[in-house]
């Protein structure tokens, strides 16, 4: 069975068995993009997330189906009295923006948006730009100040 995969703007091709799970498409998508399988979460249809043990054919999913790609990218929080920041993990899009980790941060964290900033490395990140264009890549690692 072929699937695409959506990922950086493109389609690319996996040629997965009629039985297969989940993550041994995943697994696949490692071998060929190069980040883990566990950074990886797929979506049909934008909204639904494929678990790693279910198969493909469970969700509906037949040859030729088109599924989306977010990847995981770390946020550190401030470091508190002994030295230790809180991390926090988002599954992003290339085509999400700096503003939507933020909001993603006030959703899934319920961290006040309006308070934080977000860096890499020395680079103070506009809420404006994609993150993509940021070079924020599979196992990114931000900070927030």
């Amino acid at each position: 069975m072929k699937i695409n995969i959506h990922f950086e703007g493109l389609n690319h091709e996996f040629t997965v068995k009629d039985d297969a799970a989940v993550f041994d498409l995943k697994v696949q998508v490692q071998e060929k993009l190069g980040f883990l399988a566990a950074n990886q979460r797929l979506f049909m249809d934008g909204s639904t997330m494929l678990y790693d043990y279910n198969k493909l054919q469970s969700y509906g999913i037949v040859d030729d189906t088109t599924l989306s790609l977010r990847y995981k990218i770390l946020v550190h929080g401030r470091p508190n009295r002994r030295g230790i920041s809180k991390v926090y993990e988002l599954f992003v899009h290339e085509y999400n923006t700096v503003a939507n980790l933020k909001q993603m941060l006030n959703f899934e964290y319920g961290i006040d948006i309006g308070i934080i900033k977000l860096k890499k490395g020395n680079d103070n990140l506009e809420d404006s730009r994609k993150i993509w264009d940021c070079d924020i890549r599979p196992g990114c690692h931000l900070r927030m100040i």
